[in-house]
C-alpha cells in the first residue's frame, strides 16, 4: 500500500513537472513567427512589384518578446520587431538613410505586412508605402 502511494506521488509530480514545461513554450508568441519566408513585396504609391527575396525572422535573445527580421526590404539590414500574438510591429527605426515602420499579422504560414520607408536626408524625399506577403518556407 506505501509503495502504491508513493508510486501514485511521483507521476503526479511528473505530470505536473510535464505540463508546466509546455506551458511555458506556448506562451511564446515568438516561436510561430520563426523561420525564413520568401517575400512577395509592392509598392502601394506605384502599384510596382518589387524584386521577390528571402527573409529570415528570430528571436532576439534576452528579450520577451521581440524579433529580428533579417535582410528587410532586400536590403540586407536588420530590424527589430515586437510580436503580440499573431501580429507583429516594426517600430521606427533608422538603418543607413531609411526609416522603417509597419505592422503585420502572421495567418497559417503567411505574414501580410504593410509599412514604410522614407529617407532621413534632407535632400531627399523618397518615400514608399508597401505591402508584403511573408510565406514560410522553413
Amino acid at each position: 500500500m506505501k509503495a502504491k502511494t508513493i508510486i501514485f506521488f511521483c507521476l503526479v509530480l511528473l505530470y505536473l513537472l510535464t505540463m508546466t514545461g509546455c506551458d511555458s513554450d506556448k506562451k511564446d508568441d515568438r516561436n510561430k513567427f520563426i523561420g525564413r519566408y520568401e517575400v512577395v513585396e509592392y509598392s502601394l504609391i506605384t502599384y510596382t512589384p518589387r524584386d521577390d527575396y528571402v527573409v529570415r525572422i528570430s528571436k532576439d535573445i534576452g528579450t520577451e518578446n521581440m524579433m529580428r527580421i533579417n535582410n528587410f526590404y532586400n536590403f540586407d539590414i536588420e530590424v527589430l520587431a515586437e510580436v503580440h500574438g499573431y501580429d507583429i510591429i516594426v517600430f521606427p527605426q533608422t538603418q543607413n538613410v531609411f526609416v522603417f515602420e509597419g505592422s503585420g499579422t502572421l495567418v497559417g504560414t503567411v505574414i501580410t505586412m504593410n509599412y514604410t520607408v522614407h529617407s532621413v536626408n534632407d535632400d531627399s524625399d523618397f518615400f514608399d508605402q508597401l505591402r508584403a506577403e511573408m510565406t514560410l518556407k522553413e
